[in-house]
């Protein structure tokens, strides 16, 4: 199994500053290149699958991200799935380039076979890469509304789960901290589906509290500011346990419950999403729900391949399952 020491001799660093960048610890002054290289070591490291190198056919695919690097660094769940492309691509002699949504108009993609558009998008942002008249494939959100292929993973089924989870260790009070995004152009707000889920499911079981259900962007630092709004709105009446919507927002949430002396799981157990490697180099490790980013990247390159192959394909939208790992912030 990997380790902090293993990232920190790959990374050129020492394994303390290791741990505190994946951690995110404010106090730590180093490079955002320096943040980066140790961020994207530990991905590479627990990435499982290798492949060998084969001779480069020529054709190339554009990765479109609709996210900043900064908003990359602040949850890797998106470098996650661009590697999972990158790695199946390799394999296949296809090379691939990543270009932000913001800059695309300034990228010539004559001689691009394809394009894979990471992340969530507006109309506008969709007919503006419907326009460039290539074959089209989404990972984050359904788009067969708009006729194209697209990769998703069930957010859904695990907000279910974990519900299960606590009612049977007799935990009634489950608390939610959800993400809430925009997209680039239109600045359309894109909420958390977990937060629909969870309002559902505990309604149904008669325990949905508003005062438990919060929203913010993701990343730490959203984590650790709702978290500490949590606590000091509800103070001794503070859920047991949560559901938070990425390892980031865990993590600053995290940061903020030992801030405030309050144990996790003895007094509050936490379970969030995705699996980035920061999830078990926490303190305490992160029980979390393991997305198959690798296998989302995977089959969005097969199915810009089959486009390409035959361009009267129908479309299709798929639906990659996951899975709870259990680590030690959650009973």
């Amino acid at each position: 199994m990997t380790t902090i020491k293993d990232v920190a001799a790959r990374a050129g660093v020492s394994a303390a500053t290791v741990s505190r960048i994946l951690n995110y610890d404010k106090t730590l002054a180093v490079s955002e290149t320096t943040r980066r290289k140790v961020l994207e070591v530990a991905e590479k490291l627990q990435y499982k699958k290798r492949t060998r190198k084969v001779k480069q056919s020529g054709a190339k695919v554009a990765v479109v991200q609709w996210h900043s690097d900064k908003e990359e660094l602040n949850d890797l769940y998106y470098y996650q799935i661009q590697y999972g492309i990158e790695t199946k691509a390799q394999a296949n002699g296809v090379s691939i380039d990543g270009i932000s949504f913001s800059n695309l108009h300034h990228i010539d993609l004559t001689s691009y076979t394809g394009i894979i558009a990471v992340g969530k998008y507006d109309a506008s942002e969709i007919e503006q890469l419907a326009a460039l008249e290539k074959p089209l494939v989404f990972i984050g959100e359904n788009y067969l509304f708009y006729g194209f292929d697209s990769v998703q993973s069930d957010f859904l089924t695990p907000v279910n789960w974990i519900i299960d989870h606590y009612l049977k260790l007799g935990i009634k009070d489950i608390g939610l901290i959800a993400g809430q995004e925009q997209t680039v152009t239109e600045h359309t707000v894109v909420y958390d589906p977990r937060a629909t889920t969870y309002r559902t499911r505990m309604s149904q079981e008669k325990l949905f509290n508003p005062d438990y259900l919060f929203t913010g962007n993701y990343g730490p630092d959203a984590g650790h500011k709702l978290m500490t709004q949590a606590i000091s709105k509800l103070q001794d009446q503070l859920p047991h346990a949560f559901i938070i919507g990425s390892d980031s927002m865990a993590i600053g949430a995290l940061n903020a419950l030992k801030e405030h002396r309050i144990e996790v799981p003895k007094r509050v157990s936490i379970i969030s999403f995705n699996d980035v490697a920061i999830a078990k180099y926490a303190y305490p490790s992160l029980t979390t729900t393991h997305v198959y980013t690798e296998i989302m990247g995977e089959k969005a390159f097969d199915l810009l391949q089959e486009q390409i192959k035959n361009p009267h394909k129908i479309p299709e939208s798929v639906v990659i399952s996951t899975k709870i790992i259990q680590r030690d912030s959650s009973l």
